[in-house]
């Protein structure tokens, strides 16, 4: 047997090495760039947060300063309060008595907002009409010196589907009224507690 020499260089592994060598050397500049842009992209970012951290700071001390400001004014001392409470405070029962007492079959009360002179409540009414009727009714009461109806707005009732296609014409819509009282103080202060 003859043994086979091969005294050629072989080309194809320098080749090979060499093209591992290309790629790393661009992986490894592209890892360079890519971390550099990130690196500036952070380094603007902490440069924004960092103003805008020292924004809110100030504000939030102005406003610290305001709070602190308020604090310090004069409050009054319990003796005030209860004297103030005293000279605006009047009996309200008997207003709401009047209020429930003068409401027409099927109006509903809703809420009640009491001032020093005057009562603002929200009722739901069935028909306009019904509105006129009620607005004399208070009119007519001696607790009050004064009715405004300041708003009227239509409303359908819960339950019903608005929305839908279909017409229903056994569902009517209501009315809701805001009205506000203006209170008879003389008239209030002569009605006996007990009432």
């Amino acid at each position: 047997m003859v043994p086979e020499i091969n005294l050629l260089p072989k080309m194809e592994s320098k080749k090979s090495n060499n093209l591992i060598i290309i790629l790393s050397i661009i992986l490894v500049g592209a890892l360079i760039l890519f971390l550099s842009i990130q690196f500036l992209s952070l380094k603007k970012d902490i440069s924004t947060l960092t103003t805008e951290e020292t924004k809110i700071v100030a504000e939030r001390d102005v406003l610290v300063a305001q709070v602190s400001s308020a604090n310090t004014g004069y409050q009054g001392s319990l003796s005030d309060s209860v004297s103030f409470v005293e000279s605006v405070s009047y009996p309200v029962s008997p207003l709401i008595e009047e209020i429930h007492s003068l409401l027409l079959l099927n109006t509903y009360l809703r809420n009640y907002e009491f001032g020093e002179s005057e009562i603002i409540f929200d009722v739901d009414f069935e028909t306009m009409n019904d509105i006129s009727i009620y607005v004399e009714k208070l009119l007519n009461s001696e607790y009050f010196t004064d009715v405004q109806v300041q708003e009227i707005n239509n409303f359908v009732p819960p339950g019903s589907t608005e929305e839908s296609a279909i017409i229903d014409f056994d569902i009517q819509s209501r009315y809701s009224a805001k009205i506000k009282l203006t209170i008879d103080q003389t008239y209030l202060s002569e009605v006996p507690a007990s009432e």
